[in-house]
């Protein structure tokens, strides 16, 4: 009688796992093979759509410090009149989540009109944010790709976005999520993201730039048939509840007055400003963004690149370094001491010395920073900068948006911080080891580490396009 139980127990158990199993290859069956990019999108890239001779209306201000980058989005907050677009992958709580939800509820007060986008995989925003703000009148709150059992292909696909869009003149965008760790207040602790944002300026209201591309793109997003709006009438929470939020956010503005600015004086102009991101169907095919970079890096003699890893299967890899060595490439990127991304890291890690040939390899030496830009320079002209990593994630199932900015001004200003992160990093030679002078030392990264990535980076060869 126990035995045939036992076996019976084994029977289910082993039936579980298959079902299990075939649910997840279901669910990325069509992520895998080639990245495929559409005769429409080749046949449409020219390299006259980025480049312009008249100055555009639109001007650009880099965002790199933390604390800075917090304190301009309170300020576009604080004085927005007409209505706020906020799209995020991540948005965490923490003391920056609060006061960033009470500067929106402080908004919508005002009368100002609020849409806030969270993605559901990976960095959902909490849910105590998302009932704060959908129980106000004037704020509404969606929900991009929600969990369905019933789509598997839903799991591996993200709204990897990081922008914010005020009054229809201003706006932030990059890699930079919500979050503690991304603004690094004077109470954190931990490891800080460091990123770089692009805030731009339209000093023009009745111009059609890339703030309208972004609203347009903000807009199909939150009307796709994957979102989902929270349902104001259906939360419960403490009558206290927006009350502590506004508490938390006066309090942090009154330590710190906000007062007004004058935006064109902080920033510097451009001749044009392109938005390109990645269709939002689910699955997606069409790797928009990905080869739109590799064109522009084609089509260009020197290219600077800020990326946090290198995640690519063998034949990515394989046209990437393609590409790079027909030219000066420079990559920056962490090293194993600096990274927290184990997955994405590990393929890297152990892929390194096929990239080390074609280009020059700069890794940031840190152990309490990482790096999580994203940012592409071609010649001495153009900016890409936005959410797209360079791994397959980016190039295949994730929504991603970058700003193609036509600016020496800007193009300048990104090159020296760029530099400053190279000063704190150590090249890495052809022959795949560090060359040392001595200005910066290794970061050290214990043997447990290198031995775990090392190992992740062999085990998930096979599946690397998810990372």
């Amino acid at each position: 009688m126990n035995k045939n139980r036992i076996r019976a127990n084994d029977h289910t158990g082993r039936l579980v796992a298959a079902v299990i199993l075939l649910y997840v290859i279901i669910g990325l069956f069509p992520f895998m093979g080639r990245v495929r990019v559409s005769d429409d999108t080749r046949a449409n890239f020219d390299m006259a759509n980025f480049l312009a001779e008249d100055t555009s209306p639109e001007r650009v201000m880099l965002l790199v410090d933390p604390q800075d980058a917090f304190r301009w989005r309170l300020e576009l907050i604080s004085h927005a009149r007409d209505e706020i677009l906020l799209s995020s992958f991540a948005f965490r709580s923490g003391e920056t989540g609060d006061v960033m939800v009470g500067a929106l509820l402080a908004a919508a007060d005002r009368g100002v009109y609020v849409t806030v986008l969270s993605n559901q995989v990976g960095g959902a925003m909490p849910p105590g944010y998302q009932r704060v703000l959908a129980r106000h009148p004037r704020i509404t709150v969606h929900i991009f790709n929600p969990l369905r059992l019933d789509q598997p292909q839903s799991i591996n696909n993200a709204m990897h976005d990081k922008y914010m869009v005020v009054d229809g003149r201003f706006m932030i965008l990059g890699g930079r999520n919500i979050g503690d760790r991304d603004f690094n207040p004077d109470s954190f602790t931990g490891r800080v993201s460091l990123d770089k944002e692009v805030l731009v300026y339209n000093t023009d209201p009745s111009f059609v730039g890339s703030i309208a591309q972004t609203i347009a793109y903000f807009n199909e997003k939150t009307s796709a048939p994957r979102t989902r709006t929270v349902n104001a009438g259906r939360v419960r929470m403490r009558d206290t509840a927006a009350e502590e939020f506004l508490s938390l956010y006066q309090a942090f503005v009154g330590d710190r007055p906000l007062v007004p600015v004058d935006f064109y004086y902080h920033t510097v102009p451009t001749r044009r400003i392109t938005l390109v991101y990645n269709p939002i169907r689910v699955p997606r095919r069409d790797s928009v963004v990905a080869f739109t970079l590799l064109q522009l890096a084609a089509h260009s003699d020197v290219v600077v690149a800020q990326s946090p890893y290198v995640a690519l299967t063998r034949r990515n890899m394989r046209q990437f370094t393609e590409v790079a060595a027909g030219r000066d490439f420079t990559l920056i990127t962490n090293s194993l001491a600096s990274t927290p991304n184990m997955p994405s890291f590990s393929a890297y890690y152990i892929s390194r010395r096929n990239l080390a040939p074609y280009m020059d390899i700069h890794e940031f030496q840190s152990t309490y920073a990482s790096l999580h830009a994203k940012v592409y320079l071609f010649d001495a002209r153009l900016t890409a900068i936005g959410s797209f990593n360079l791994n397959e994630r980016s190039a295949r199932s994730d929504t991603e948006t970058m700003l193609i900015i036509d600016s020496e001004y800007f193009h300048a200003i990104v090159l020296e911080a760029l530099h400053d992160l190279m000063a704190q990093s150590i090249r890495v030679g052809a022959d795949n080891r560090y060359v040392t002078d001595g200005a910066t030392e290794p970061a050290h990264a214990s043997w447990g580490k290198r031995f775990t990535y090392r190992a992740a980076g062999i085990i998930f060869r096979p599946i690397r396009f998810m990372f």
